[in-house]
């Protein structure tokens, strides 16, 4: 037994270096600020009840935080993917959808990319959905379906409906059970598909999130900061959110469902409203909230891989964010709702601290501008130390994603947490609060729009075999 522990142990190393550093950066963080906060105090102006609630109120949003890191960290510990297809059984039938708007070219990629997947080509079907594009979407999905010995059956709607819409039509019309979306935009590897469904020879097991990188890593500043998000959203949040069955959300980019799990919840979820408006956003959220709150699994496959295309300016990175997190407002505050009520042994208990915290961290920017404010206000000649602690907190934090990368990729290309970190803190921190003031506006910002060039389409056809 003590041999089978080290063996363990040993298999895990890289985690337990990194919980030690996590752990040291708790205890160091907390000292530094209580430590600080006593100087603060000391030459503070005064003892009001202000000061008081402020101050406080700082050391909580640092502490809580750092609790759900460490409340994570132990849980990443225990995750461990599915590897195998039980053997004797034959894989199930798979239905991808890929809805698309705009993309031209991209989508076209994105299906033969779908079309050397290794998965049996008799249990595949490929629906390829143009959602009334006004580029040459539809064209492209012409070439490759015509191409796909009937795997891709192309859809063509005349007029824009939405994300959802597509994807509503794509899971009444598939003829398997489990379903796959992926972005237009995205490329999956070779072993994806076969990955991502694994986890379903589990009944209770009802969604699987698959890995999500940055595919045009090499355009820019932003795809390589938003890689390293990427990965620790992946490799960390969501693998510890899967140790219990609970990944919150199942990205759009690439996740795989069971259809009978959402079959009987599909309409309601097309007609979803939030504050008496129509929810066209955060739809994968929506759908996994669907599959928790019926008492679904919901698991991480790190070893079912998709590049995806993000953005590479300032602009429309901010129109991104605010997409996202106006869905995870939405949806946690409905989540509270549900689970609150329920009662259940770890699982539902770790869920909830999962749901707390991250509306927590989505409440937190929302006294950042006004409490610095205040504090540049009232203690203006104490700038300096209001500074060092924003700076020290986003370092710190950063350093988390930082280790991740470093392990994944590249210590060197790991440093671009840091210059992430301070980028979100001049240029991003308003998002949270921007969101919760616009959280039932449910405009997608991002869409664009170009003419078709069929000729384009025609010259490069030779190339797709």
């Amino acid at each position: 037994m003590i041999k089978e522990f080290f063996e363990k142990l040993k298999k895990r190393k890289a985690w337990i270096v990194e919980i030690s550093i996590v752990m040291f950066v708790f205890v160091f963080f907390t000292d530094l600020l209580f430590e600080k906060f006593a100087d603060f105090r000391m030459v503070a102006s005064g003892d009001s009840v202000w000061e008081v609630l402020f101050l406080s109120a700082g050391i909580m949003v640092a502490v809580i935080p750092v609790f759900h890191l460490l409340f994570q960290s132990v849980l990443v510990c225990f995750y461990k993917p599915e590897t195998h297809w039980p053997s004797g059984r034959p894989l199930p039938g798979c239905t991808v959808i890929v809805p698309a708007y705009n993309e031209g070219e991209h989508v076209a990629q994105t299906l033969e990319s779908l079309l050397k997947s290794d998965y049996p080509k008799d249990k595949l079907e490929i629906i390829a959905i143009n959602d009334g594009s006004a580029d040459d979407t539809w064209q492209w999905i012409k070439l490759v379906a015509d191409k796909s010995e009937g795997i891709i059956r192309p859809v063509n709607l005349e007029r824009n409906g939405g994300k959802k819409h597509a994807l509503y039509m794509g899971f009444n019309e598939a003829k398997h059970d489990l379903v796959l979306t992926i972005d237009s935009d995205s490329i999956v590897q070779v072993d994806t598909i076969r990955n991502l469904i694994i986890p379903f020879q589990h009944q209770q097991v009802g969604g699987a999130a698959g890995v999500v990188r940055v595919r045009n890593i090499n355009n820019g500043l932003i795809p390589r900061m938003l890689d390293i998000c990427f990965v620790f959203s992946c490799d960390f949040m969501r693998s510890a959110q899967s140790t219990i069955g609970s990944v919150l959300c199942s990205p759009g980019a690439i996740s795989a469902y069971r259809k009978a799990a959402l079959l009987p919840h599909l309409d309601k979820w097309l007609n979803q409203k939030f504050l008496g408006k129509p929810s066209n956003i955060g739809e994968d959220r929506a759908l996994t909230s669907i599959l928790l709150k019926n008492g679904y699994h919901v698991v991480l496959q790190n070893n079912a891989l998709v590049e995806t295309c993000v953005p590479e300016n300032y602009r429309q990175l901010c129109k991104t964010l605010i997409r996202w997190t106006r869905g995870d407002v939405r949806e946690g505050l409905l989540m509270v709702g549900h689970f609150f009520r329920k009662h259940g042994g770890f699982r539902i208990t770790a869920l909830k601290i999962n749901i707390v915290c991250q509306l927590f961290s989505l409440i937190t920017p929302l006294l950042l501008l006004p409490s610095t404010i205040y504090l540049i206000c009232t203690h203006g000649d104490n700038l300096i130390f209001i500074l060092y602690y924003m700076v020290v907190a986003a370092w710190l934090w950063a350093s988390i994603p930082a280790i991740l990368y470093a392990q994944r990729e590249s210590p060197l290309k790991s440093l671009w947490a840091f210059v992430y970190a301070i980028f979100g803190l001049l240029a991003l921190s308003w998002i949270c609060t921007y969101s919760w003031i616009t959280m039932n506006n449910s405009k997608w910002m991002t869409r664009n729009s170009k003419k078709a060039d069929t000729s384009e389409v025609e010259s490069v056809s030779s190339r797709i075999s």
